[in-house]
């Protein structure tokens, strides 16, 4: 009965898991959605903010200058909701005579003053704009630093914006809490609202009432007690920083420390809780040390070691991540993967764009899968992959986003995130599990977008260098295309010389959208009386036949039998006599070979050929293009050089069709 007893508890742990697996996504998701949805949806408020955006004018911030650091000096209350600043930034100009500029301001906010070097600069405001002009001009490199003085209620916006005064507990006790992120930094300071322009560091000081502790990215440098009855946290981040990833957080917090030791030093891993919800949540708090030594090994070393990382609850119930600090308002296993891998994937390395917003949530919610894998086990990943896919399925339109103008658009959880997650899924089971790993090490530490900002150019270019693979067809097709294939698999026995073998036809369904057909290395695995044989052909075209060995009669075919492919398969058919019917004349000889393999085939017309040599994964090994070709049955002279021993699926591609067949090299 004991044993009984522990079964069940384990087999309902392993479900309870199961059912969290994908939490991540919906809870990051909706919390940017939630603030953002409500902040566009509030017409009256936000017309003239959303005419701007909508022009495309404000998306890009000003182009003529580049910020390089970010001080904000913050006084706030929390009744009355109100907040006086100090913003110091320090820029460049990126164009020649610059004589005026704009920061990003929301119109909540007065401007009392914009000094530099005590010098008062002089400044207009349009909509959510604070246009200065300077005195003198400003030559290209030139730097100036600045200090716009302000004030205002940041929730004024009906309290959907990006600045949150709240309570909670049962003493009602005040917090208050940012979350900017798509477009709402200026909602609280004077910035350039691009996440194309990351400063090189900033500094957050915030002065409060004594029973907050405020808590912001980095590390904090000191606290002071002032005569008036506040406290001013100084913190400082040396890193460089997108202005959505700047935050704040504050209220009575206790603090739970769970340090993570790599390599001979220790990082503060810090989490600052509200004191009715530390005591439950502790052993969830206790893995993140773990995580970091997965992500570590899999994506390279934490991006902010010399600082920290660590948790700030607040009052959503979802996450953000906030360099060295995500605000959460949630605590399953896969949100605390989803917003860690993000100082990786969001932070360490920034969406250029929002149109880009993929390689942000595609690759945190691929790090729960892969968090699940390392605690649970494959069933735990699959389970993870297949709950992706089912919603990547649903997801309308292309994973690059077209329409920035529409918060839902971009944070489009089964778009953004689901399929984001199944893309990396694809180019792993494309890649194999060494090549890809080791390609998205090189990605995370690559110097021309490390700390820095990237576009899905960024991602092909590094991973086809990684890996020595040509991939313009696989980002081609699933980040700029839509939708999926829709496969339809026909299969009948085509014995062999001296072997049992099978012909395959794979037939994708018409489509209306780019791509037309789509391109993929597929796995076929042929079932037989002997065994089953896994093989990998490469797939180029809406109606295509290949034949392949098997272990003895073939008694089925499964396609993409370990789903490595966002598909759907209609149906998988057994037809008999000769079908299908499209004719094979491709014959290889010796088989298997080793320095040398003969190839005789017919071609209708004269023309020029390819021939390419495909490994298990479908990666191309040996090709041989523009090969002439006569009319009629001819026999052509393959040599293999140094190739592998191994199966391989050998492609002879004419002028009036493609054929393909099974090599073993010994």
């Amino acid at each position: 009965m004991k044993q009984l007893f522990t079964l069940l508890f384990v087999l309902g742990s392993y479900l309870t898991a199961l059912a969290q697996l994908t939490e991540g996504i919906d809870a990051c998701q909706s919390t940017k959605v939630r603030y953002f949805g409500k902040w566009f949806a509030d017409a009256q408020a936000r017309q003239a903010s959303v005419a701007d955006y909508q022009s495309g004018a404000a998306y890009p911030g000003d182009p003529t200058i580049d910020i390089t650091y970010y001080g904000l000096a913050l006084r706030l209350t929390h009744t009355p909701a109100y907040l006086n600043g100090a913003a110091t930034l320090s820029l460049k100009a990126t164009t020649a005579n610059l004589g005026q500029f704009f920061l990003d301001l929301s119109p909540q906010h007065r401007v009392d003053s914009v000094k530099s070097g005590g010098q008062k600069l002089a400044f207009t405001r349009t909509t959510d704009r604070v246009q200065i002009s300077l005195p003198q001009p400003l030559s290209v490199g030139q730097s100036l630093t600045l200090t716009v003085y302000y004030q205002g209620n940041p929730a004024s916006l009906n309290g959907f914006g990006s600045f949150a005064f709240a309570t909670h507990g049962p003493t009602n006790a005040p917090v208050i809490w940012t979350l900017s992120e798509p477009y709402g930094a200026k909602d609280w300071f004077p910035c350039k609202d691009t996440p194309a322009d990351k400063a090189d560091s900033s500094a957050v000081s915030i002065t409060a009432a004594r029973q907050f502790v405020s808590v912001s990215n980095g590390r904090l440098v000191s606290t002071t007690e002032n005569p008036d009855s506040t406290r001013t946290y100084h913190w400082r981040n040396s890193y460089p920083i997108a202005q959505y990833l700047i935050s704040l957080a504050m209220t009575n917090y206790e603090r739970y420390d769970t340090p993570f030791a790599t390599n001979g030093q220790t990082m503060p891993v810090t989490h600052y809780i509200y004191p009715e919800t530390l005591p439950s949540i502790r052993p969830n708090l206790d893995v993140t040390p773990r995580m970091l030594a997965l992500f570590s090994d899999l994506f390279g070393p934490y991006p902010f070691l010399r600082e920290k990382y660590g948790h700030a609850q607040f009052g959503w119930g979802g996450g953000m991540e906030h360099q060295t600090i995500s605000s959460m308002g949630g605590w399953t296993s896969s949100l605390i993967a989803h917003e860690l891998a993000h100082q990786w994937f969001g932070d360490k390395i920034t969406c250029r764009d929002w149109q880009n917003i993929w390689l942000n949530e595609g690759f945190a919610s691929y790090a729960e899968a892969l968090y699940a894998q390392s605690a649970t086990g494959q069933a735990a990943y699959t389970a993870t992959m297949n709950t992706f896919m089912s919603r990547a399925r649903n997801a309308t339109g292309t994973l690059y986003v077209q329409n920035i103008d529409n918060v839902n658009t971009i944070f489009d959880s089964n778009r953004s995130y689901a399929k984001g997650a199944t893309v990396l899924h694809m180019l792993r089971g494309v890649l194999g599990d060494a090549a890809f790993f080791k390609a998205i090490r090189a990605y995370a530490a690559d110097p021309t977008v490390a700390y820095g900002t990237a576009v899905t150019e960024d991602l092909q270019r590094i991973v086809e260098t990684s890996s020595g693979r040509k991939l313009d067809y696989f980002f081609r097709q699933w980040v700029y295309g839509e939708g999926h294939p829709a496969y339809t698999v026909a299969w009948s026995n085509s014995p062999q010389a001296n072997s049992s073998g099978v012909r395959v036809r794979i037939q994708q369904a018409p489509r209306s959208s780019s791509p037309g057909s789509f391109t993929m290395p597929v796995q076929l695995r042929v079932q037989s009386s002997a065994g089953d044989t896994l093989l990998t052909v490469f797939n180029d075209q809406a109606d295509q036949y290949f034949t392949l060995p098997a272990k003895g009669t073939p008694t089925g075919v499964v396609l993409d039998p370990d789903n490595w492919i966002l598909k759907t398969v209609t149906s998988t058919t057994l037809v008999t006599g000769n079908e299908p019917s499209a004719e094979s004349t491709l014959v290889v000889f010796p088989n298997p070979a080793s320095d040398q393999l003969s190839i005789r085939f017919t071609a209708p017309q004269a023309g020029r050929a390819s021939i390419h040599l495909y490994s298990s994964l479908g990666q191309s090994v040996l090709q041989f293009t523009s090969v002439p070709v006569r009319a009629g049955e001819q026999t052509l002279s393959v040599p293999l050089g140094h190739t592998p021993p191994g199966r391989y699926v050998l492609t002879l591609e004419t002028p009036t069709g493609r054929q393909s067949t099974a090599v073993w090299i010994r």
